[in-house]
């Protein structure tokens, strides 16, 4: 098993690379933004910074009047590996996923009991989902730079998860018999009590499986967009080897790199899968989707 880790295959490649890596100090744009003397050997505020898109520079010194950043060869090794490229990625397409399923739920159930709502945002969404996503991407770069990750790859998957989930909550609504919404009006329901106890436990089962596909697209979407332009990430790594494919550890890094997101998004998928199981135990379509 261990001898999977040795070697020049991809799996090597990635183990060896993962915390520090002499070919990205050697070769690549350093991984450490922030520059700042009390900052740069916090391997926290790092993650933060790339995360953020800040970057301490000789100009941002002379701006601020703050200390001189710290030379490119003084800076520590664990700045220029891999694992802070994955991470920082990670976290932006998990955020982006959270705040694009809160805002398409939020706006898809709340067109069950405002009407206005779906005539308003039915068109707009229905515009920009008859459209591959991806063709997206550039446009985000281009409006918001490199220099803002947080707007460009976080802001591209919200804005795609925010669709699908608006589409999803209002398809699972409408698969909703119509029965047993006339039942509750005939019991007195009233529009908001309905919501509540009809609606909402009611479309979980098509939510939750509407989830598990848009953070499956997700995890391309925040990927590609960091291979664009974002100068930190695991997009980054990717288009760095893509530009040094004639070297001889390129091949195995890019497979090393597609690999291992490949990998968490079935991982990911594969916890998310145990979770709806569990919150939907109670509802034989829940099952169905589970599978």
């Amino acid at each position: 098993m261990w001898g999977i880790f040795q070697g020049e295959g991809a799996l090597a490649h990635i183990w060896h690379n993962l915390v520090t890596s002499q070919d990205m100090k050697i070769k690549f744009v350093h991984a450490c933004p922030d520059l700042h003397p009390a900052n740069v050997n916090n391997p926290f505020r790092q993650v933060i910074s790339s995360l953020m898109g800040w970057k301490y520079t000789a100009d941002t010194a002379f701006a601020t009047g703050g200390p001189a950043p710290v030379p490119f060869g003084q800076l520590p090794d664990y700045c220029y590996g891999y694992g802070i490229h994955l991470l920082v990625t990670i976290v932006r397409i998990l955020i982006g996923a959270a705040l694009g399923t809160i805002a398409g739920l939020a706006i898809g159930l709340s067109s069950l009991v405002f009407p206005k709502v779906a005539q308003v945002f039915t068109p707009i969404a229905s515009f920009f989902g008859t459209a591959p996503i991806f063709i997206a991407a550039p446009f985000f770069v281009i409006w918001f730079g490199v220099e803002v990750p947080i707007m460009t790859t976080i802001g591209l998957v919200t804005f795609y998860t925010t669709l699908l989930m608006y589409f999803f909550s209002r398809r699972a609504a409408e698969n909703i018999p119509v029965g047993i919404v006339e039942s509750a009006l005939t019991l007195g329901g009233t529009p908001r009590s309905i919501f509540r106890w009809v609606y909402l436990p009611g479309t979980v089962p098509e939510i939750a499986g509407g989830f598990r596909i848009a953070l499956a697209g997700a995890w391309g979407l925040g990927v590609l967009v960091e291979v664009l332009g974002i100068q930190v990430g695991g997009g980054h790594l990717i288009d760095i080897w893509r530009f040094l494919i004639g070297q001889l550890q390129a091949p195995s890094a890019l497979v090393a790199l597609i690999t291992f997101y490949g990998a968490l998004a079935v991982v990911v998928d594969a916890i998310l899968l145990v979770i709806i199981r569990y919150m939907t135990r109670w509802s034989e379509a829940g099952r169905r989707l589970g599978l």
